[in-house]
């Protein structure tokens, strides 16, 4: 209950997302930096290994069903609307890199973020400069899944920016509940 109001006072008292963002990248160039404290590392496999990681888009032609599953002992599956393709996955060293390879080809990404909802990665290079997407946003399948479909990738990053608003804010809510509480009881005396 308490969790409950707390998290509800945090939403009140914290800033909500600007709507003038434009495309998803111009979105997570903004979000990042803010919820990247909040983050976990590829070291902790727990948060990102066997799940079904759905690519999230703001192609307007996107309607795909895409899966990533990074399974253990470095398989790895791409599900394109249902259909099945094998490759292979590394982690780079020590580093928060991946090496993902399949069909012949190996690809480098650099992880962004990661939580148990969200893992965000970036290709490595300079990809706005060749007019690519700079994120490659993937988000744990029961994150994007709403009762009418899939969530559009606003919402999505709307979910995002509450890992912001969840976390910053919420020892704030809590000192202003605690203050308000100490004024209510303070009052009745």
């Amino acid at each position: 209950m308490f969790s409950t109001l707390a998290r509800d006072i945090s939403r009140a008292l914290s800033p909500d997302l600007p709507n003038d963002l434009g495309s998803m990248d111009n979105h997570l160039d903004f979000i990042l930096p803010k919820v990247i404290p909040y983050g976990e590392d590829l070291r902790e496999k727990q948060f990102w290994l066997d799940k079904r990681w759905k690519e999230v888009r703001d192609d307007e032609g996107f309607h795909e069903a895409i899966l990533h599953i990074f399974g253990q002992n470095g398989e790895y599956l791409l599900s394109l609307d249902g259909n099945l393709m094998k490759g292979s996955w590394r982690q780079l060293g020590s580093d928060n890199s991946l090496i993902v390879e399949m069909g012949g080809r190996s690809e480098l990404f650099d992880l962004r973020f990661l939580n148990a909802q969200f893992m965000i990665l970036t290709k490595h290079g300079d990809q706005a400069r060749k007019g690519l997407r700079r994120y490659f946003l993937l988000a744990h399948e029961p994150v994007v899944r709403s009762r009418g479909g899939d969530l559009d990738w606003r919402n999505v990053m709307e979910k995002l920016f509450n890992v912001w608003r969840e976390n910053s804010l919420s020892i704030w809510a809590w000192l202003f509940f605690l203050l308000l509480l100490a004024l209510i009881i303070y009052a009745s005396f």
